[in-house]
Protein backbone atom coordinates (compact mmCIF):
# COMPACT_ATOMS: atom_id res chain seq x y z
CA UNK A 1 0.00 0.00 0.00
CA UNK A 2 1.26 3.43 -0.97
CA UNK A 3 -1.00 6.47 -0.96
CA UNK A 4 -0.68 10.24 -1.04
CA UNK A 5 -3.26 12.68 0.30
CA UNK A 6 -3.41 16.45 0.41
CA UNK A 7 -4.49 17.55 3.89
CA UNK A 8 -4.61 20.69 6.06
CA UNK A 9 -6.21 22.90 3.43
CA UNK A 10 -3.69 21.94 0.77
CA UNK A 11 -0.63 22.78 2.85
CA UNK A 12 0.46 19.23 3.71
CA UNK A 13 0.98 15.98 1.83
CA UNK A 14 0.42 12.83 3.86
CA UNK A 15 2.00 9.57 2.69
CA UNK A 16 0.65 6.26 4.00
CA UNK A 17 2.55 3.07 3.23
CA UNK A 18 3.34 -0.44 4.31
CA UNK A 19 6.63 -2.27 3.73
CA UNK A 20 5.73 -3.02 0.09
CA UNK A 21 4.88 0.64 -0.47
CA UNK A 22 8.19 1.77 0.99
CA UNK A 23 10.04 -0.72 -1.23
CA UNK A 24 8.14 0.46 -4.34
CA UNK A 25 8.78 4.14 -3.60
CA UNK A 26 12.47 3.54 -2.87
CA UNK A 27 12.87 1.61 -6.13
CA UNK A 28 11.28 4.46 -8.10
CA UNK A 29 13.46 7.07 -6.39
CA UNK A 30 16.64 5.06 -6.96
CA UNK A 31 15.77 4.69 -10.65
CA UNK A 32 15.06 8.41 -10.90
CA UNK A 33 18.32 9.49 -9.25
CA UNK A 34 20.78 10.84 -11.78
CA UNK A 35 18.35 10.63 -14.66
CA UNK A 36 17.41 14.31 -14.62
CA UNK A 37 13.94 13.21 -15.64
CA UNK A 38 10.57 12.52 -14.05
CA UNK A 39 8.33 9.61 -13.17
CA UNK A 40 4.55 9.21 -12.89
CA UNK A 41 3.15 7.14 -10.04
CA UNK A 42 -0.40 6.04 -10.77
CA UNK A 43 -3.23 4.45 -8.79
CA UNK A 44 -4.81 1.16 -9.79
CA UNK A 45 -8.09 2.93 -10.70
CA UNK A 46 -6.36 4.76 -13.58
CA UNK A 47 -5.80 1.49 -15.42
CA UNK A 48 -2.08 2.15 -15.72
CA UNK A 49 -0.15 -1.06 -16.21
CA UNK A 50 2.54 -0.06 -13.71
CA UNK A 51 0.19 1.30 -11.02
CA UNK A 52 1.67 1.29 -7.52
CA UNK A 53 -0.55 3.79 -5.69
CA UNK A 54 -3.51 2.72 -3.58
CA UNK A 55 -6.90 4.29 -4.31
CA UNK A 56 -7.67 4.60 -0.59
CA UNK A 57 -5.67 5.17 2.57
CA UNK A 58 -5.84 2.69 5.47
CA UNK A 59 -8.93 4.50 6.78
CA UNK A 60 -10.90 4.21 3.53
CA UNK A 61 -10.40 7.81 2.42
CA UNK A 62 -9.86 8.55 -1.27
CA UNK A 63 -6.32 9.43 -2.22
CA UNK A 64 -4.44 11.12 -5.06
CA UNK A 65 -4.48 8.98 -8.23
CA UNK A 66 -1.31 10.38 -9.81
CA UNK A 67 1.95 11.72 -8.39
CA UNK A 68 4.65 13.17 -10.61
CA UNK A 69 8.17 13.27 -9.19
CA UNK A 70 10.72 15.39 -11.08
CA UNK A 71 14.46 15.09 -10.55
CA UNK A 72 16.51 18.12 -11.48
CA UNK A 73 19.78 16.35 -12.19
CA UNK A 74 22.91 16.74 -10.05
Amino acid sequence: MLSFQVIREGRTIQICCDDQGVDALMAVLKKLRGSGSHVHLSAHSTGAGNAILSDQDPFGEKTIVEVIITHGGD
